[in-house]
């Protein structure tokens, strides 16, 4: 066969291919100019937080954000709290993928890889006792609540702008030049297409048990990427908040340490999942790890997805916790989070992959 016709027959196969396998290689695409993030300047509270805060410190006295929301946010109210993971609806998947379809998608060629290390704490702390670690899904670490892996993790609370429900997710802190980033899923900073920036909105790192032992941290600004905000894409649901200073004016990574964070990475790659699942058989109280090795969500072909699955068995609640690459068993990168998952699926979890989608917000709020 002569190379016009193996060229002839390539195209025509790529073409037949693309009209049925299409719409799956779309979800898995990114456009430029998609990959921009947004920010919230300003996290809104509800009445019942400013209620909640004006009781606290009494008559006569105006109370601070930090004082309307750690009133606000008691252990009967956390402990309450809904998960916030959804799954994608086939359907809207669907037809975002005709969308992209629609304006020429192709694969695009990865970024150059992006790190940032991670940093430990200026304050000190006890010494860190050994944690054993499975090859399995599911399991406690048994960090003590004074450990890095725990003082950098924890949950998220938020309430729902459009329902007024109070829901949960979990998260990282991340190390950049700015000191106070705690990164998240975009769903748990945003409602996404339709939806609004959350209220009410805070970090408890080290959370245990409704107990937080380092306090509540309250954000200055939210930011997830546009494509989450107006599509509800899988692969843009990354979200970032912001910290204020807490405890005398500390910055929340030099006060508790933060992870490191990479992008561009191998699509498989040996993760720990962070997370506090709260739907059954969990019940949201302590953090749980996975241990695995990532995969796209789909390959076809020289394609694979923008989204990526582990082995993980974690439910509601553990949303926005951490994939840790590289982790030593204390330190590591964030290279994904945990996500969705499908209801005929329960063993596995799925993260957008970081490429330049993560990097692009990571670069947005690092220095701020």
């Amino acid at each position: 066969m002569n190379a016009r016709w193996k060229a002839a027959l390539f195209a025509a196969l790529t073409a037949a291919f693309l009209a049925v396998a299409g719409p799956a290689l779309a979800a898995g695409s990114k456009q430029t100019g998609e990959a921009t993030a947004s920010s919230a300047t300003a996290p809104g509270l509800t009445q019942a937080a400013v209620t909640a805060g004006k009781l606290s410190v009494g008559p006569g006295k105006v109370a601070t954000i930090q004082q309307d929301l750690r009133a606000y946010w008691t252990s009967a109210r956390m402990q309450a709290a809904l998960p916030a993971d959804q799954a994608p609806s086939p359907a809207a998947a669907k037809a975002a993928q005709k969308t992209a379809i629609a304006k020429g998608s192709k694969p695009q060629p990865a970024g150059p890889v992006g790190k940032v290390a991670p940093q430990a704490p200026l304050t000190s702390s006890p010494a860190q006792k050994s944690v054993s670690r499975l090859k399995s899904l599911a399991y406690l670490p048994g960090y003590p609540y004074y450990s890095f892996p725990a003082r950098t993790a924890g949950k998220v609370f938020f309430t729902n702008a459009t329902n007024g429900k109070n829901y949960v997710c979990s998260g990282t802190i991340v190390n950049s030049e700015g000191k106070d980033v705690v990164w998240t899923a975009g769903h748990c900073v945003h409602g996404g297409a339709g939806g609004t920036w959350h209220r009410n909105w805070v970090f408890v790192p080290s959370y245990q048990n409704g107990w937080a032992p380092y306090g509540y941290w309250t954000a200055r600004q939210l930011w997830s990427m546009s494509n989450w905000i107006n599509n509800s894409d899988s692969a843009s649901d990354m979200g970032a908040a912001v910290m204020n200073t807490n405890f005398g004016g500390w910055r929340i990574v030099d006060y508790l340490g933060g992870q490191g964070i990479t992008w561009n990475q191998s699509k498989y790659i040996t993760v720990t999942s962070f997370g506090y699942p709260a739907e059954a058989p969990f019940n949201g109280a302590w953090l749980w790890n996975c241990y695995g090795t990532t995969f796209p969500e789909w390959v076809v072909l020289f394609w694979s997805s923008e989204t990526i699955g582990l082995p993980c068995d974690m439910t509601g609640g553990s949303s926005g916790g951490a994939w840790l690459a590289f982790f030593n068993g204390t330190t590591g990168y964030v290279d994904g989070h945990n996500d969705y998952k499908y209801d005929n699926n329960p063993g596995t979890m799925y993260s957008p992959y970081y490429d330049d989608t993560a990097s692009s917000l990571f670069n947005s709020v690092r220095y701020l």
